[in-house]
């Protein structure tokens, strides 16, 4: 007797090219996936799954090497930063040895999950909020820099079981930056 399948995606069927075998994590079943072509394991399956997006669609953009479209304010609100002081907000989080959750690079910003409304009431300049009805574009876990996907790439890549950026040492890195920034300029506080 083969095992049942559960996901949240009653639809959910794997793309071509992929295998998919179900194991049990915690109290629930799950898919995981491996690519014949990629050869590697689909990472970050309950992350996708937790946002309520359509895991085959998922998987399908993402095996025509387009970015896949996870929807924000369920599973995690999205916090995205200007460059440089972006950037230099993780370095500093990273150096610091604080927990980084996903983080993803677009075009002259960095976009970070955090908790869903634990960043409502960030009002620092060059930082926006994304939330419910928004979407994330995202590239495959395995896309990680230097390599790109039409202009994204993952810093820190999504695993099986992320942890999420806190969204106050986010904060607290990224007015750190911004004052630096504002001081290497001459502009005095």
């Amino acid at each position: 007797m083969e095992p049942t399948m559960t996901t949240r995606d009653p639809k959910w069927a794997p793309p071509s090219g992929y295998d998919v075998r179900v194991v049990r994590t915690g109290k629930r079943q799950d898919a995981v996936g491996t690519s014949e072509t990629a050869g590697s394991a689909i990472p970050a399956m309950d992350w996708i799954l937790d946002t309520g997006a359509s895991v085959s669609d998922t998987l399908i953009a993402w095996d025509r090497g387009d970015l896949a479209p996870l929807p924000v304010g369920t599973a995690w609100d999205v916090v995205r930063l200007q460059q440089p002081a972006g950037w230099a907000a993780i370095r500093m989080l990273h150096k610091m040895g604080a927990p980084l959750g996903p983080v993803l690079y677009a075009h002259l910003a960095v976009e970070v999950p955090v908790p869903v409304h634990a960043a409502d009431d960030w009002n620092l300049p060059g930082a926006t909020v994304l939330g419910v009805g928004e979407t994330l574009l995202v590239p495959h876990a395995r896309i990680v820099a230097p390599r790109t996907q039409h202009g994204r790439t993952w810093i820190v890549a999504p695993h099986q079981q992320p942890v999420l950026t806190d969204a106050d040492d986010l904060y607290g890195a990224y007015f750190a930056a911004l004052a630096k920034a504002g001081e290497k300029r001459g502009v005095l506080r």
